[in-house]
Order: structure tokens, then C-alpha cells, then sequence
């Protein structure tokens, strides 16, 4: 558990992406290691822009499907140790992510334009189908 003044690790893109997927086994297990001993320790800390780029990768690099990158963020997102940026943005961004079309990071985006109470303007068809967002 986190003492007062402890600050948490962030964790970059590539280190998760690799926990994830577990590719390249010597990377696998320095971050699978890292992972755990801060989760553990102080805390993990992954930010918006983050898991907008590992839902990016996993998508187009590693061609997962829609609903196992659902059920992996998802995952990351609840596990104990783990601190994410604006949580209930994320969570309803991932909700809306299972349901929808667009991306994971437009939803990440329109969350955020939402949270200021805005509406966001796009050129992606997909995304403009959700509310509060306007096709160019």
C-alpha cells in the first residue's frame, strides 16, 4: 500500500503493450516483473493518453478483435495497484468502445470533450454516430 507522499510509477505504452501480449519473452518478463512489484509497491499509474496508444497497437499491430481488447483494458483498468487517469472517463470509455464503432481513442477524446461539457467535431463517420458529436 501507497504511504502518504509515495509517488506512483508510470508506466509507458511499450511496457504495457508487451505485459499484454507477451511477445517477446525476455521484454515480457522485465515488464511483467516491473508490473507487479509496483502494482505491489506504489502504484501503477497509466494515463489517457496511454491506453488511447495501447488500444491503437493492439488493434492495428497485433490485430486483436474488439472484445478482447475490451476485455484486457478492462482488466488492466481494475486491477488493484493500478491508478488510472480520469477512471470513470475511461470506464465509460471502454463501455462505449464494446458498443460502438470508432475507435478506442475517439471515444477517449469524445469522453474528455463531454467531461468539459462540449460537444466534439470530427470527419469520422463512425464516431459521429454517437451523441454530442458533430460530422464536418
Amino acid at each position: 500500500m501507497r504511504s502518504e507522499g509515495q509517488r506512483v510509477a508510470a508506466f509507458d505504452t511499450n511496457v504495457i503493450v508487451r505485459a499484454l501480449v507477451g511477445d517477446d519473452p525476455a521484454q515480457t518478463k522485465r515488464a511483467e516483473r516491473a508490473f507487479l512489484a509496483h502494482a505491489n509497491d506504489e502504484g501503477v499509474f497509466v494515463s489517457l493518453v496511454v491506453l488511447a496508444e495501447v488500444g491503437w497497437v493492439l488493434a492495428a499491430a497485433y490485430e486483436w478483435d474488439r472484445a478482447t481488447i475490451h476485455a484486457r483494458l478492462t482488466r488492466l483498468v481494475r486491477t488493484r495497484g493500478v491508478e488510472i487517469e480520469l477512471l470513470e472517463l475511461v470506464e465509460q470509455a471502454l463501455d462505449d468502445y464494446a458498443a460502438g464503432k470508432a475507435d478506442l481513442a475517439d471515444y477517449l477524446i469524445l469522453g474528455k470533450a463531454r467531461s468539459i461539457g462540449q460537444k466534439l467535431v470530427t470527419f469520422d463517420r463512425k464516431l459521429a454516430r454517437e451523441n454530442d458529436v458533430t460530422l464536418l
